[in-house]
């Protein structure tokens, strides 16, 4: 029996298991991700931030607002909710978009606002490395770049971040009458 006090022998005990125990792994960084909703307006690829859009569906039948621009294409019920459609493209001076099989309504989350945006293709949630695919871009000499906060580059396709909340405020896209 060791003339030892129980508290130096659980010293003793700990010292000689951290002498053979091996390292703990470093913490790695983590990459600091962003995520969004892709989708292609004409030909341009758009990022919209996961927290301005609610809702991705098919374009509802609408009815048509007379004495409205164009590019208001009309309200739609969605699940009990009056919808104003505005087809994206032709906002922006594009070509209408085509309802087709690609062809999706993008909800805005902007507080009292009942608006969806109609656009030519969704692409689903795109993930990006903020550090490393992040720029900012000097102009893409196209009229959606008045909403643009910066781009993400990946496989060669620029994919700008597109500001739903800017789009929403601007007077241009509030005053729809004809």
């Amino acid at each position: 029996m060791s003339s030892q006090d129980p508290f130096s022998l659980l010293q003793q005990m700990q010292a000689d298991t951290m002498s053979v125990t091996p390292d703990l792994p470093e913490e790695a960084q983590v990459a600091n991700m962003w995520s969004g909703i892709g989708f292609r307006v004409g030909n341009v690829h758009l990022l919209a931030p996961l927290d301005q859009v609610t809702e991705v569906l098919r374009c509802p039948e609408y009815a048509v607002v007379p004495g409205t621009k164009s590019w208001l294409k009309g309200i739609a019920n969605v699940r009990g909710n009056l919808i104003t459609i505005v087809d994206l493209a032709e906002y922006f001076g594009k070509e209408p978009v085509f309802l087709d099989d690609r062809a999706r309504l993008m909800v805005i989350n902007v507080e009292d606002l009942n608006t969806a945006v109609l656009v030519n293709d969704v692409f689903g949630l795109r993930h990006f490395d903020e550090d490393q695919d992040k720029r900012n871009i000097p102009g893409l000499d196209d009229p959606v770049d008045a909403h643009i906060t910066g781009a993400f580059l990946r496989d060669k396709v620029l994919w700008g971040v597109f500001d739903m909340e800017s789009l929403s405020q601007h007077s241009k896209f509030q005053n729809v009458a004809a």
